[in-house]
């Protein structure tokens, strides 16, 4: 009897045995069910939405990075983008803004929104978005003829302060980063020059070659065949950096190593807020690795152009410390 008994203790024990490894298999398959539609995405392709025209620097540089990040997704799915202008890039955004936060629709914030929103212009803030990762971070310079009486910031500067009052700057319009760079330029130097709006940048390099004006700030892109071909020279970038494209450049830091600011024309291709972390995560990863790959480095390069590649929690630390310095030199500053 005690051996029928100790028999039946042994099955019972290895049926709870049976019934526990079920379980535990039955629990670890719902674990990577699980898994699995976390990581399920994507499943179409990516769309990118440009709030400027085809072929300038923002476009340029985000279509080179989607290309490069292109062999990093499933089979199938694709990185689109567009291009939808207007409202100095905030119809754009708006798009972006108001698409569903499901990964699928992505944007591009840059310097000019972040001005824009320092200036009042619009609620939309570049904190409003998940910076994933740089196409472009170069820095604005001062453009000069090749044949002005300065060479170096140094002298520009003591130029400038001679004659007040003489000296015509170029820019983009009123609140655009070429705009800004000349108020930060003078209010950091105490200098006294007239400031000439054209409708953009190439446009105010054009009036530097003509003699309509005496210098401008910026990006060195729209100025680079007038630079290569000697007709303009470049005095100093603002950045605390040399610029790899343009290595002989000195920065204005290198000068005035008090100067704390640094005006750089930056874009980061981003998601809007409320979409999934563990999406931004894969985005994050998959574009981190793009924009520092060889063949995109390749084609900055031939572009002339430079990025600065940030993780997006060192993105949301820079964008937050280039609205607070956007805030602070916009404050005195009206606009329509």
């Amino acid at each position: 009897m005690k051996k029928i008994i100790s028999l039946l203790l042994v099955l019972a024990m290895m049926g709870s045995l049976a019934a526990g490894c079920g379980k535990k298999e039955e629990k670890d398959a719902s674990t990577d069910k699980k898994e699995e539609v976390e990581l399920d995405y994507p499943k179409q392709n990516i769309n990118t939405i440009i709030q400027f025209s085809a072929g300038g620097p923002t476009d340029l540089s985000v279509r080179a990075a989607l290309d490069a990040a292109a062999s990093e997704l499933p089979s199938g799915v694709n990185f689109m983008a567009s291009n939808v202008t207007g409202g100095a890039g905030l119809v754009g955004l708006n798009q972006v803004a108001t698409s569903k936060t499901d990964g699928y629709t992505l944007g591009c914030i840059n310097v000019d929104l972040a001005i824009n929103y320092a200036l009042g212009r619009t609620d939309m803030s570049p904190e409003d978005f998940v910076p994933l990762a740089c196409s472009i971070g170069d820095p604005y310079a001062l453009v000069v003829k090749s044949d002005a009486p300065y060479d170096t910031m140094e002298e520009f500067v003591e130029y400038v302060k001679e004659h007040p009052g003489e000296i015509s700057i170029g820019d983009s319009g009123v609140g655009a980063a070429p705009y800004l760079s000349a108020i930060a330029v003078a209010d950091y130097f105490d200098l006294d020059y007239k400031q000439v709006s054209y409708d953009g940048s190439s446009d105010a390099v054009t009036a530097v070659v003509g003699g309509h004006i005496d210098g401008t700030y910026t990006q060195l892109s729209p100025a680079m065949g007038q630079l290569e071909a000697g007709g303009l020279k470049a005095i100093a970038t603002l950045s605390n950096d040399r610029i790899e494209a343009w290595p002989d450049i000195p920065t204005v830091k290198e000068t005035y190593p008090d100067v704390d600011f640094e005006i750089l024309g930056w874009v980061f291709i981003s998601a809007y807020k409320g979409t999934d972390s563990e999406i931004c995560g894969y985005l994050e990863d998959v574009l981190g690795k793009a924009v520092e790959s060889d063949k995109f480095q390749s084609t900055l390069k031939e572009l002339n152009m430079q990025n600065i590649p940030m993780t997006t929690e060192e993105a949301q630390e820079f964008i937050a410390e280039q609205l607070e310095f956007y805030k602070e030199l916009c404050k005195d500053i009206q606009v329509e």
